[in-house]
């Protein structure tokens, strides 16, 4: 049987859906794919008391529980569903004509080796991310050109191979990102795909829950390096429950095959990053390193607070800037909790001695490392800044909204604030200029938002005129 190898968006695949009890008749089913409500199976029955073909299949949608898993097979492939939830029925009584709407939430382009009504559990997954390629830099093309004596070339030699790679521990798994490659020939040309993947592995076989778990404590790494959104493409498994054999049953090999997820499916038709928007990662996967990676798993839990609040923030392109500001400073607040006092916040306190919002925000400042001076008066006077925007937004009874100029201004500075703190939770034993670097893309971008519209912040958190915008112009 021929072996299905993707699944695309508005796709539709047609086939006999199998349940897996024996003497159950096999019925028609199509399984369709859309990028906001996932995968969806429609199964037309007829709706007639004691029509055997149709009974097992009435049931699942008049009691709203049909099997867990089912299998669909059709001409260009097996096609595995697990995990299955009713999805509604409508039926034509005159005609006693019904379809029925099932979403599974796991789809394999495979069929399993195993009972099918054992829970999906896989050794290994695959995810392909955006901004691993740009911040990796791993390739598996090499390119090699042969010239004749007039050096003009005679010859291109590419040689792909998956060369680079970088493991590591992440809770019970093991973490790879690698240099990964697809040719997708035809009959007049031969196209060759570079990327990296992302792929988790386990002793013992996880769910697709766990694996992604892991997966997506880098993508949100990621989001943070990048400082914009980053979003899964696709997945793929491999485990010695799913092979590829011969007619007569002997398995050649056990290779990745796709399989989509409910809890990710909207993400791989979403708009990639725009052009340069991965041009410059806040820090590099040679000074994350291997041990950057393992520190921000294994600080991951205890952050989330801190994480989920500012990775949603920086994933939503185009978001009211009110709504940026709210979600930075709640992670700076989450954050400041957990970093606790740091030298010199005792202009922020309250006379009780007691932290303010503007503490949470200076611990921030100070733990990033880097020196905000150009910006600011001080640190004190950057988290007053923040920290009035936000309660200013936040509380009803603080009157209008914040200028719209300064509440641009400071979601732009807390963006890079909460990304420097995310990658010094990773690297906490590196300086700020070893980390990041000694000049930071995003640090002159946010300068020159501040000096074009010619203001900065003073030390009582006021944006007053720069010095740059009260100069005589040079004759």
């Amino acid at each position: 049987m021929p072996k299905r190898r993707n699944f695309e968006f508005g796709e539709a695949v047609t086939g006999m859906l199998v349940d897996g009890v024996e003497d159950t008749p096999y019925v028609a089913a199509s399984l369709h794919l859309d990028p906001e409500s996932g995968a969806r199976i429609e199964v037309p029955y007829i709706d007639i008391p004691g029509t055997s073909q149709f009974e097992a299949t009435t049931e699942w949608f008049h009691s709203r529980r049909p099997p867990k898993n089912l299998l669909l097979t059709s001409l260009d492939g097996d096609v595995s569903l697990f995990d299955c939830h009713y999805a509604g029925h409508t039926v034509n009584y005159p005609r006693n004509i019904g379809v029925g709407k099932l979403r599974p939430t796991y789809v394999v382009l495979h069929r399993r080796d195993e009972d099918l009504n054992t829970p999906l559990q896989v050794r290994e997954v695959k995810s392909q991310i955006d901004g691993l390629i740009e911040w990796t830099g791993f390739t598996s093309i090499k390119r090699r050109n042969e010239s004749n004596d007039a050096r003009l070339i005679k010859k291109v030699i590419y040689e792909v191979a998956n060369s680079n790679h970088v493991t590591w521990r992440q809770n019970s798994a093991t973490m790879t990102l690698k240099s990964d490659w697809l040719i997708n020939p035809n009959t007049y040309s031969i196209t060759l795909n570079d990327g990296v993947s992302l792929t988790s592995s386990y002793d013992e076989p996880q769910s697709i829950d766990v694996h992604l778990t892991e997966h997506r404590k880098v993508a949100a790494l990621l989001s943070f390096i990048f400082g914009c959104a980053i979003y899964f493409r696709s997945h793929e498994l491999r485990d010695p429950a799913f092979t590829n054999k011969t007619l007569s049953g002997r398995v050649i090999e056990q290779p990745f095959f796709q399989f989509l997820s409910r809890n990710t499916v909207r993400e791989h038709g979403r708009p990639k990053p725009r052009p340069g928007s991965l041009r410059h990662p806040l820090a590099s996967l040679e000074r994350l390193n291997q041990n950057g990676l393992e520190e921000w798993s294994y600080r991951y839990d205890d952050w989330s607070r801190f994480i989920h609040p500012a990775v949603s923030a920086l994933n939503r392109p185009g978001a009211i800037l009110e709504n940026l500001v709210v979600n930075a400073a709640m992670s700076m607040e989450a954050a400041g909790n957990l970093i606790g006092e740091v030298a010199e916040e005792s202009p922020t306190l309250r006379s009780n001695g007691k932290p303010t919002t503007a503490t949470y925000m200076y611990r921030c400042l100070i733990r990033t490392g880097w020196d905000w001076s150009e910006i600011g008066a001080s640190p004190v006077g950057l988290a007053r800044a923040i920290a009035n925007n936000y309660n200013t937004i936040k509380h009803f009874d603080r009157g209008h909204f914040p200028d719209p100029v300064e509440t641009h201004l400071v979601s732009s500075l807390t963006a890079l604030v909460v990304r420097m703190l995310a990658l010094r939770i990773a690297q906490p034993s590196l300086n700020a200029a070893n980390l990041f670097g000694a000049h930071v893309h995003d640090f002159d971008r946010l300068k020159e938002s501040f000096e074009s519209a010619g203001v900065a912040v003073d030390e009582g958190g006021a944006f007053t005129p720069s010095r740059q915008a009260n100069m005589p112009p040079s004759s």
